[in-house]
């Protein structure tokens, strides 16, 4: 979940608070882009950027003179006032793929902090959550927490082999004389692939291939079909058809043989549908980063508060009188935690030993 502290700026420079639009699984510019921002620690949501109305993203200009960062991404620019609440906010995207097609519209939350944590923090919970749970201020600070969190993050990933936040990356991939091209991470959206200048039949061949020749397979979010989970087997395709023109410089429909020969850049990860263009990190991974949080909440030096936090689940029989305990053996060991509640959702979400592109 972003997250923005007092009197810190989302703008071209930080596009903390950012979207992504996509059709079909294709990063699309949008015609007409505004947003507004509300606080969410109260009863009721609450607008609090701008005043009234909406804030316009000037989506025709690029950076820092527009909003626009790249093809189907743009960047909202806020910063939290020193007076503004701290805790759950969220910001309401109203866009328009053309000027005349109908408005869209999602809402993304993010919390304001008390300070700076800075914008490379990997975050499968929010803060608040953590305090909604019930750890105080007095028991640790955002600044620890923020540090936990992340923490847990990365160890989630570390597990998985996966990741589940939508992240920009660029894949130099083999083509394998095949109309498949398989990828490694789960595709939330491409911006662009190119063939790289390799020579076939002693025919040079290179460029950038044309989006209405491929289709995306990311029907989680496209279609919100999980049943087969693209998550699980991304790739990408090219259309079939026995009218007009053959990409690749006639090579057919087909990603010409090579070593790291095909680029892809785009936007990939694990995340559930939402509603939103990209999705969210799935609640089950909230859930358990929220957990592995509250097992390191204790200092090492608080050796019995930390002993307690890792392995209360396993007490199966105590006596306060004698103060002894016993404990239940581990069923799992090795990379994963030993605690059922957590291992059980990570084991789930571990990539396939099958899945993977060359």
């Amino acid at each position: 979940m972003p997250a923005l502290a007092r009197n810190q700026s989302s703008d071209c420079n930080s596009p903390i608070l950012d979207l992504f639009t996509q059709v079909n699984g294709v990063l699309t510019d949008v015609a007409v882009l505004e947003f507004i921002i509300l606080d969410k620690t109260g009863p009721g949501p609450l607008q609090v950027f701008p005043a009234t109305g909406r804030a316009v993203v000037n989506t025709a200009a690029l950076c820092p003179v527009g909003g626009k960062v790249s093809t189907g991404h743009f960047v909202a620019e806020y910063t939290p006032p020193l007076t503004e609440n701290l805790g759950t906010h969220a910001i309401q995207w109203f866009f328009r793929l053309t000027p005349t097609s109908p408005e869209q519209a999602f809402e993304e939350e993010f919390e304001v902090l008390s300070e700076v944590v800075g914008t490379g923090q990997v975050a499968y919970c929010p803060l608040q959550d953590l305090r909604d749970e019930g750890f105080t201020t007095a028991q640790v600070t955002d600044a620890r927490l923020v540090t936990l969190i992340e923490l847990a993050s990365r160890y989630i990933d570390s597990v998985t082999e996966r990741f589940f936040e939508p992240r920009q990356q660029t894949l130099e991939l083999d083509g394998r004389d095949a109309p498949d091209l398989l990828l490694d991470e789960p595709i939330i959206a491409v911006e662009e692939i190119e063939v790289l200048d390799q020579g076939i039949g002693g025919v040079a061949i290179s460029g950038p291939v044309d989006p209405s020749s491929y289709r995306v397979y990311n029907r989680h979010l496209t279609q919100r079909l999980a049943k087969p989970d693209d998550r699980d087997n991304p790739k990408i395709s090219f259309v079939r058809s026995d009218s007009g023109p053959r990409p690749l410089l006639g090579r057919g429909f087909f990603f010409p043989q090579g070593v790291q020969n095909i680029r892809v850049k785009g936007l990939f990860g694990y995340t559930e549908a939402d509603g939103s263009p990209t999705g969210r990190t799935p609640l089950l991974i909230r859930e358990v980063c929220k957990r592995l949080v509250a097992r390191d909440l204790p200092l090492l030096s608080d050796v019995g508060g930390r002993d307690d936090a890792q392995r209360r689940w396993r007490l199966i029989q105590e006596k306060t009188r004698d103060q002894s305990y016993r404990l239940d053996k581990l069923t799992l060991q090795g990379a994963l935690t030993g605690d059922p509640e957590i291992d059980n959702v990570l084991v789930q979400f571990k990539r396939p030993a099958d899945l993977g592109a060359a």
